[in-house]
């Protein structure tokens, strides 16, 4: 469910869930080949879902190696955390293309800029994924000056990437009897959410960190932490301290063996 394509024209860029009644009713009525896709450059097709979701979607016959179809919640996550964005007062892109100093390319769900130019990843991740992947795009997008971000649903990704990480961290756990899931490079946070193809109607809570300090935070609330600089994590003190701090990940999920 491509939310974004071009005006073959112009090449004024089309954005499905924010058009206007109007604007989306003379793009569904544009010939074949007048509007196209991003990086296909192939004809596009403006299609709403049963569900009511607008998208853009490639012709029929296009030669071109299509990327997977997004999921229904997948698609819906990333227009609120973009429109939320937009409401705070940050620029947000959806499916925003980028590329490292040496050339790798990436595509952001959501790329956002602070006022200072800072900007930020909000990466979407609703399909199991090994760890080394997490870290490997990760580190792309801080090789190109960008600070990536995670939100996924608790189950399964997020539990299988805690067990992941306690099972890197084995060595902490025997010597201090508490399990280290979380990492510095990975900044999640989580959400409850019962399937793919689900999504509430409200904006959802998402979950960040674990253990004592979990939080649970008003999608705004998480965002605008977010691009704000407040989530950090440090190495667990050993000794069963906590520091408290607003959207700190200590790094410590305060689960014992006997759970």
């Amino acid at each position: 469910m491509g939310q974004i394509a071009y005006d073959a024209a112009t090449g004024e860029m089309m954005e499905a869930f924010s058009m206007t009644d109007e604007a989306w009713g003379i793009a569904c009525q544009a010939p074949s080949g007048a509007i196209l896709m991003p990086r296909t450059g192939s004809p596009a097709v403006p299609k709403v879902s049963f569900r009511g979701l607008r998208f853009f979607a490639h012709h029929p016959g296009c030669p071109d190696k299509l990327p997977a179809p997004e999921s229904y919640a997948h698609t819906r996550l990333k227009i609120d955390i973009a429109r939320t964005l937009r409401r705070l007062g940050f620029k947000a892109k959806v499916e925003a293309s980028g590329q490292t100093s040496d050339g790798e390319q990436w595509i952001a769900d959501v790329l956002a800029e602070t006022i200072a130019g800072q900007r930020f990843a909000f990466e979407i991740q609703f399909s199991t994924q090994h760890v080394i992947d997490f870290r490997r795009r990760t580190t792309r997008y801080r090789r190109s000056g960008v600070v990536g971000c995670w939100f996924m649903p608790e189950r399964p990704v997020a539990s299988r990437l805690e067990k992941a990480l306690i099972h890197e961290n084995l060595d902490y756990y025997r010597e201090h009897g508490e399990f280290v899931s979380d990492c510095e490079e990975i900044i999640a946070f989580t959400l409850d959410l019962t399937g793919k193809d689900t999504y509430p109607e409200e904006l959802p809570l998402v979950r960040f960190s674990r253990g004592s300090n979990i939080q649970r935070l008003p999608l705004p609330v998480a965002l605008a932490g977010m691009m704000g600089g407040a989530p950090r994590w440090e190495k667990p003190f050993g000794d069963g301290r906590q520091r408290d701090e607003s959207m700190r990940c200590t790094g410590v999920s305060q689960k014992r063996a006997r759970e």
